[in-house]
């Protein structure tokens, strides 16, 4: 019988990187954006999409990064395999991004089809072409799986995802991601770079202004930082008051409303004082897994409160709970340093129940667009992205010259420290 998988708890030691400002020309200079993508984006990990949105041979989704699109897909043997999405004749893009199901591939300008495995099946009049059309096959793009997600790599010789990923299958297989079913999904193009995004999920330390609200039952001055060789964590305590609220040290009624009642605690019965109320929205969480068909004896009870928060280098977001995780990836804007792309999908911990996968919604902060309303927890997001445009317009001001980080932003500084081992100085 295998061993129970564990996260480790252990703090990671002080990476001891200074304090030297980090310069605005990261986030605003198109020079850097191009260091970026030729030293940097084509040498990572990055991650794709889930193994559950292409289930069936020939079921496929498309990933954008860059001036690029990656096709993902399931083939004959239920392997997954990634292809540059691109007519290798003369450049035509194959499929618009998105799902879909495809028996083969077919370039709509000349009418070149590829199999699924990505061989050339058959040019149009092949007698035409004296050179012939051998190699003329999709080109591959390196392709792996974790805890159900699908990561692809550019990189012609990168090196294997388990090594890249370093700490973050131990830290986070005890969650069984691949049993996750997919609630919300949403891509927001925001006026902002996409670094600036990165850093608005990497430090509890915007929360007192920017989430005040969730002070009530969010400890932001306890929140925990550590650093790993490529990626960090953050322990952010919920179910408890922040010491900055006036009801630090009760149960407040942001505790009772947003944690206890939601899982099925009588808050009206209820009597203690915080740890009571963890020992109890802990057992309520337990006792509801059987329902959802999954088992939470793997995690910690301090998994089962708060939000395990992780950036895995260089662009995706995990903030991990119980029930539900939120998961981002920010991508750069091909063209302008001062936009970018952010995904979000919303997964549930539910694998006994039957949930639709909902489609892809898509957002400009530039329209005005909110996620209110049309997501859990979408006024909270909001908050952080009527900031994020802001930054970016204020970053290009004569008067800012450099980023001035303090030590609760040091997931921030360790996020460049890495960047720069790829890009150079």
């Amino acid at each position: 019988m295998a061993e129970p998988l564990r996260t480790p708890m252990d703090r990671a030691p002080d990476p001891n990187l200074g304090s030297d400002p980090i310069p605005k020309s990261r986030y605003t200079s198109a020079d850097y954006a191009r260091l970026e993508w030729e030293r940097m984006w084509t040498r990572v990990w990055l991650m794709a999409g889930r193994e559950s949105d292409a289930p069936e041979p020939g079921d496929y989704f498309t990933f954008e990064i860059g001036p690029e699109s990656v096709l993902v897909i399931r083939q004959a043997d239920g392997s997954l395999a990634a292809r540059y999405n691109v007519c290798m004749h003369r450049g035509n893009r194959l499929r618009e991004p998105g799902r879909g199901h495809a028996e083969r591939f077919s370039c709509l300008f000349h009418g070149w089809q590829y199999d699924i495995d990505g061989s050339l099946r058959a040019p149009l009049d092949p007698e035409s072409f004296p050179q012939g059309c051998d190699g003329l096959d999709l080109r591959a793009v390196h392709c792996d799986t974790w805890a159900g997600f699908v990561f692809v790599n550019l990189d012609e010789d990168p090196e294997p995802l388990d090594e890249y990923l370093g700490v973050i299958p131990d830290h986070l297989d005890p969650y069984h991601f691949d049993e996750w079913k997919v609630t919300f999904d949403a891509t927001i193009e925001i006026e902002c770079n996409w670094k600036t995004s990165v850093d608005a999920f990497n430090e509890a330390y915007h929360l007192a202004a920017t989430h005040a609200w969730t002070l009530e039952f969010s400890d932001d001055v306890n929140t925990l930082y550590d650093c790993y060789e490529k990626h960090t964590r953050m322990i952010f305590p919920e179910v408890q008051a922040s010491p900055r609220h006036p009801g630090a040290g009760t149960v407040t009624q942001g505790i009772r409303d947003f944690f206890l009642s939601r899982v099925g605690v009588d808050v009206a019965a209820f009597e203690g004082g915080p740890a009571e109320a963890r020992q109890a929205f802990v057992a309520a969480v337990r006792g509801m897994a059987p329902a959802l068909g999954c088992d939470m004896s793997e995690l910690d009870d301090s998994q089962i409160c708060d939000d395990y928060h992780y950036t895995v280098f260089p662009n995706l977001t995990f903030n991990a709970h119980s029930l539900f995780t939120w998961v981002f990836t920010h991508r750069p804007h091909p063209e302008d340093p001062n936009r970018m792309y952010f995904d979000f999908i919303a997964l549930l911990r539910a694998p006994a129940q039957e949930v639709p996968r909902p489609e892809k919604q898509h957002f400009r902060t530039a329209d005005g667009d909110t996620l209110a309303g049309r997501c859990e927890g979408g006024d909270l997001l909001d908050e952080d992205l009527h900031n994020l445009p802001r930054i970016q317009a204020g970053m290009r001001s004569r008067a800012f010259e450099s980023l001035h980080l303090g030590d609760q932003e040091i997931r921030i500084r360790h996020f460049h420290h890495t960047l720069e081992a790829y890009v150079g100085r």
